[in-house]
């Protein structure tokens, strides 16, 4: 990273507007530590004595792992604070000039140009390792590095329907939340008492949008000064935990809130209603903590943090698990796999969580110097592409990112997945997610 980039966040604390809500950003840069602290932990690669590779995760072994998936699952987070950012953006826009297609356009290329590169790369990698290493392990690193795409292709979505939601939220208040939240629940019970896995599928919207009108209703509360006292909070932390329990134990959703591998069924993929019962959770400390965390992060040196996290968050968020995946790679062959001789679980093998994480932040920190730029060259110039088009390259985005996510850049068999990056790129072309500056800072 260029010392220009430094100047550049100095710059962004000290001009930051007084009347910015400061506890947004902070919550984002929260959720995203404990996501890429989540994704490294639970990497348990291991290598046997009689040298077969196993990629384990973590939660397949730990006691009590399914309950640990409560405090490590803060996709709800993203979207409560992605609701209040966005309600806050509409706000200071909806009037009679305002072009929905420009501000869909400009947040469509925030979201996806920074994806770009991570497809390609990882179509170079795939060529490159392709050989050297064994099918499983590629087509399990290639998937398990870009899973998270899942998140980018929902947001979209939600981004594309926010000036709808948002005019649905001004006209309907909290109805517009109770609504989302009657749907999650009845695409729910249809996918359990049918068994239907693929109806659960409609609840990628349903839960999400949930979440996110939430943040509205945050920042409703907020613009009109009309602050909640502390005990809703609390109430909101303690229905939203309690009904969890409750669900859980009667059997009605599983316990597990993201995907263990042979762990069966879980609220991840598709995603339940019990991701909406801990979103209400969140919801509920986010209001409790408003007051503390506003006060904390008016400190310079926090608040630099959070700007300059929040700065490369998208890069971070993109390249932590290939990050992984590559270090993963090279700790097989390197001094005969030592970094990964440890026995899962072992005295020797947390004493070496240190190491691993340094090596991690290390890899992670030159991927950022390559590939941030992606993120802090958007191109500007305004929309022009006729709508029909638009829409073509928007649905071409998400289309690439939820194959990367769901079915991978690689076959089983180490064939890739051509199609893929050529929907990428089309997508790219189309909504102009590209760096329009060039690649320098």
């Amino acid at each position: 990273m260029e010392l220009n980039y430094f100047k550049q966040i100095e710059r962004a604390a000290h001009n930051t507007p007084e009347d910015r809500n400061r506890v947004v950003d902070t919550w984002r840069v929260v959720a995203l530590g404990f996501v890429v602290f989540g994704h490294w932990i639970s990497a348990s690669i291991w290598i046997t004595d009689d040298g077969t590779v196993k990629a384990l995760n973590t939660l397949q072994w730990i006691p009590g792992g399914d309950y640990l998936t409560w405090i490590f699952q803060v996709m709800p987070i993203f979207f409560i604070v992605g609701g209040y950012a966005n309600a806050a953006a509409l706000a200071r826009r909806e009037d009679s000039t305002f072009d929905p297609s420009h501000w869909i356009t400009m947040r469509v290329r925030r979201l996806f140009t920074p994806v770009v590169p991570l497809i390609l790369v990882w179509v170079v990698l795939v060529v490159a390792l392709r050989g050297l290493v064994s099918n499983s392990v590629l087509h399990t690193g290639t998937l398990s590095a870009t899973i998270p795409l899942w998140f980018i292709a929902v947001y979209l979505s939600i981004i594309v329907l926010a000036p709808v939601t948002h005019r649905w939220w001004k006209r309907s208040g909290a109805a517009s939340v109770a609504v989302l939240a009657a749907c999650a629940v009845a695409i729910d019970i249809a996918r359990f008492q049918t068994d239907i896995e693929a109806i659960g599928w409609i609840n990628y919207v349903f839960v999400w949008a949930f979440l996110h009108q939430l943040g509205y209703w945050w920042h409703d509360r907020h613009r009109t000064d009309r602050p909640l006292p502390p005990f809703v909070g609390v109430a909101m932390i303690v229905t939203g935990i309690a009904a969890l329990v409750a669900t859980t134990s009667l059997g009605w959703y599983p316990v597990a809130m993201v995907t263990i591998p042979g762990g069966g069924t879980t609220n991840m993929i598709p995603p339940t209603f019990a991701n909406g019962l801990l979103g209400i959770a969140h919801a509920g400390l986010i209001l409790l903590l408003l007051g503390p965390i506003a006060r904390f992060v008016r400190r310079v040196a926090v608040w630099r943090i959070v700007v300059a996290v929040s700065a490369s968050m998208m890069t971070i968020y993109l390249w932590h698990l290939t990050a992984l995946s590559l270090v993963g790679a090279a700790g097989i062959f390197i001094a005969d796999g030592w970094l990964f001789s440890f026995d899962p679980g072992s005295k020797a093998w947390w004493l070496m969580r240190p190491l691993f994480f340094i090596i991690l932040a290390i890899a992670l920190t030159g991927l950022m110097a390559i590939f941030g730029r992606f993120e802090r060259t958007i191109n500007p110039t305004q929309n022009s592409t006729p709508t029909p088009v638009l829409a073509v390259g928007i649905a071409l985005s998400i289309a690439a990112v939820s194959l990367m996510a769901f079915v991978g850049i690689v076959t089983k068999d180490a064939q890739l997945n051509w199609y893929i990056p050529l929907i990428a790129i089309a997508g790219a072309a189309l909504t102009g997610s590209y760096p329009r500056k060039g690649l320098g800072d």
